[in-house]
């Protein structure tokens, strides 16, 4: 039986990047193991999921989102035994989940705004592996969301100045001047690691669009930004 998963190979970067970074921000025990199991499952769940409002394919999509579910709760169980609190992070996801449904009702999954929200959802999935084992709210616990939400929109903004919207200079400019914004806080409070964290990014904003990239090649890229990317956040915070 093969595995129904979505081609989109970038957005499993974004889905388990803000995870790790509050586990490991945090305080890291095994139950995370149960929670990240979870976690995966649901994320995988997503795409045969929202497929369903497509209107087609619905006896496929269906069982895959009864699998992919039904995995990701058998995982939760013994996650929400450890800390039952981390619901709350998943009732705050339901209206970005909304939001989601409607652009793929719309046919516009590719919306600026949806790419948004799923950044979103991933940063409260990286706020619930903070809290999970530290069981408080700090300020790390912002930057768990702050931090990797800025770099990911960062990536949305250049991957659509790259591929989609490569013929839309708005974007280009939008997606440099972005990453600009993102650097100089951090020179200016001499926070040297984390400026360097998204200087990296900012370098492939400005140098990278004037070269004539395939797809595979713009993905393979992100792999290793991401990678640098978080490499840099680890040395800055923990």
């Amino acid at each position: 039986m093969k595995l129904l998963i979505s081609n989109q190979h970038g957005a499993i970067v974004m889905a388990l990047l803000p995870f790790l970074y509050g586990m490991l921000l945090g305080n890291p025990v095994a139950e995370h193991a149960w929670l990240l199991a979870a976690w995966s499952f649901l994320y995988l769940m997503t795409y045969p999921f929202l497929s369903l409002f497509k209107g087609k394919n619905l006896t496929e999509y269906r069982k895959w989102t009864m699998i992919y579910g039904t995995l990701s709760a058998l995982f939760a169980i013994p996650a929400l035994f450890y800390n039952w609190r981390i619901i709350y992070f998943g009732l705050a996801m339901l209206p970005l989940v909304a939001l989601a449904i409607y652009f793929t009702k719309k046919r516009d999954e590719r919306n600026l705004l949806n790419d948004f929200a799923g950044i979103f959802i991933f940063a409260l999935a990286g706020m619930a592996a903070y809290y999970f084992s530290t069981n408080v709210w700090d300020e790390k616990i912002y930057w768990v969301a702050l931090y990797p939400t800025l770099f990911f929109v960062g990536t949305t903004l250049y991957v659509k100045s790259m591929l989609r919207e490569r013929k839309n200079p708005r974007y280009l400019h939008a997606s440099i001047i972005y990453h600009g914004f993102c650097v100089l806080p951090f020179l200016f409070l001499n926070l040297n690691w984390l400026a360097l964290a998204y200087g990296v990014p900012l370098l492939r904003a400005v140098l990278l669009p004037q070269k004539k990239l395939s797809v595979k090649q713009v993905g393979l890229t992100e792999f290793l930004i991401s990678a640098m990317f978080f490499a840099f956040l680890l040395i800055a915070t923990l």
